[in-house]
């Protein structure tokens, strides 16, 4: 068998400029790994033709894409590290992927494959077979996920790994299908970041809403409202350290509940989040040390912005002379005149 017996997918033409064909089995390891930057061992299996494999590959801001295929049946084996989530989708034929534990899942065109590789993975393709797989950075899906916990992961993330394209995956198949389409259709010149921002809104969502995972029944779970006493808490902090450089984090943890729970205690109890509370209280502090500076002319904006909080002074000021309708120095002035009076 030759390359030119390899199926011809439009994945490998448009949209993949890293692309390239070979029918040496180590080239193609080496560079599959080096485009990957992870461990990815492969192995032929069986006799047969002489070994061929196309590969393409793109990477965009948020993701990349691989497509692939080998003339021959092969074997490949990932162990982590990997910094990856990965989703793999096939057609012409069926691939097996086993799990650390012996788990086995078959991969075919009504089902892909997600993994996050907390644990090392077997992958045992068919001849022929073409995948196309789509990476995610660990750490950016992570952080993804953060956002709509409000709170700290406790565990590595872990998805089942078969995907019902035909059922609950059905929205993972429909952003599969744009990234597919939007990449063929901007070409080696790629799409614009905005549209490039939106595929991988897209694919965050889809995966972690439409795909089963460790963090799946805390994602969907209401939040039990915290004490009035939590709020009560941290707004005692505050007043005592209404200086110290306090994040929405440093709330939550000496308050002992999550930053979405925070956010609804405050928004409830105050009309406010926690960190516009946080604004208001500084300016009126700063308010409170304009007003009463001393005639004497030492007190400066400046200094009264920095002591409560606010490192950049145009940003102080226009918040400032949102809130009370002034400037800063206006106030100073107004209570430099009020004392020596």
């Amino acid at each position: 068998m030759t390359t030119a017996q390899l199926p011809d997918e439009s994945d490998y033409r448009v949209g993949a400029p890293l692309g390239f064909t070979s029918t040496d089995p180590d080239e193609v390891e080496v560079r599959t790994e080096a485009l990957l930057q992870c461990d990815h061992r492969m192995t032929l299996l069986g006799g047969g033709p002489d070994f061929a494999a196309r590969i393409g590959y793109r990477s965009v801001d948020g993701f990349s894409v691989m497509a692939s295929t080998y003339a021959r049946p092969v074997e490949i084996v990932c162990l982590p590290p990997i910094p990856w989530v990965t989703l793999s989708v096939i057609s012409g034929g069926r691939a097996l992927f086993t799990g650390a534990h012996g788990e086995d899942t078959v991969v075919a065109a009504d089902r892909a494959a997600v993994l996050a590789y907390d644990c090392g993975v077997r992958m045992r393709w068919e001849p022929r077979v073409s995948q196309f797989m789509i990476a995610v950075s660990k750490s950016r899906i992570e952080r993804f996920l953060q956002r709509l916990l409000q709170e700290p992961l406790r565990e590595p993330l872990r998805f089942d790994t078969a995907v019902d394209l035909g059922g609950d995956g059905r929205g993972i198949a429909g952003s599969v299908s744009a990234i597919r389409r939007v990449l063929a259709r901007y070409g080696p010149a790629g799409p614009p970041p905005v549209l490039i921002a939106e595929l991988e809104h897209s694919l965050l969502s889809a995966l972690l809403f439409g795909q089963r995972h460790n963090y799946s029944d805390a994602m969907l779970s209401p939040s039990p409202p915290p004490s009035a006493r939590v709020v009560a808490r941290v707004l005692e902090l505050l007043e005592s350290a209404w200086d110290a450089p306090l994040s929405i984090a440093d709330l939550a943890e000496f308050a002992g509940v999550s930053q979405r729970s925070l956010h609804a205690a405050f928004h409830r109890q105050l009309g406010v989040s926690p960190m516009a509370y946080v604004r208001r209280r500084r300016l009126q502090r700063a308010r409170e040390e304009l007003l009463s500076a001393a005639p004497t002319g030492t007190t400066t904006v400046t200094y009264v912005a920095l002591r409560n909080g606010f490192a950049h002074g145009g940003r102080f000021a226009a918040a400032y002379r949102r809130t009370f309708g002034e400037s800063p120095s206006d106030t100073l002035r107004r209570g430099a005149a009020t004392g020596a009076g």
